[in-house]
């Protein structure tokens, strides 16, 4: 075929003709559909964002932050910490994860309650037990984030008395009315000389 032509430069213009006619096109039709997918990108995202604001005054960010808080609160009461009310923060629901100490340990509810209750085994009661530092980040009207520093000391069913301190996140996740921790992650740490 390069024998029909007087020249192998003259070759390369026509093959080079020849794929252009065939790629403008395709490539045309690429880079509009690129620039029609940045565009639709683009709106999806704006869409997403505007519906992800919050709309919320800082009274009811307020309001908020202070019933999370307060669920928190009154979760740490050494008098009445206990596998049951241990796993009654915790939402029921698809999606739950509870992770500790750089690993995931749960994804679903009820693996957790096992997990738990493996944990409450060999404890007799919770002698201290409070939250010392609490960050509340508020998302909507119904999810939050609460990180918080806690520090605690229980009794084992052997009589030993060991200390629980720790750095944990939890997401909140409003539930009929309830707060109740979606997912969670945290760091037992070494005890404080506070």
């Amino acid at each position: 075929m390069i024998t029909q032509f007087k020249s192998i430069d003259r070759w390369n213009e026509v093959v080079v003709d020849k794929i252009n006619l065939f790629l403008k096109p395709l490539f045309t039709i690429i880079i509009l559909n690129g620039v029609a997918m940045k565009i639709i990108s683009a709106l999806l995202l704006a869409f997403f964002v505007s519906g992800c604001q919050s709309t919320l005054t800082e009274d009811q960010k307020n309001q908020i932050a202070k019933e999370v808080e307060t669920t928190v609160k009154n979760f740490f009461n050494p008098k009445t910490l206990n596998y049951d009310t241990y796993v009654a923060l915790r939402a029921d629901k698809e999606g739950y994860l509870f992770a500790g100490d750089g690993v995931i340990l749960t994804t679903d509810y009820r693996t957790f309650q096992e997990f738990i209750k493996k944990s409450f085994e060999n404890v007799d009661r919770f002698i201290e037990l409070e939250p010392i530092r609490m960050f509340t980040y508020v998302l909507s009207d119904d999810a939050a984030t609460c990180t918080f520093e806690f520090k605690g000391k229980f009794l084992t069913t052997g009589g030993d008395t060991l200390t629980d301190n720790g750095c944990w996140t939890m997401v909140f996740k409003k539930f009929d009315n309830e707060w109740k921790v979606i997912q969670e992650n945290g760091t037992h740490t070494k005890e404080r000389k506070d």
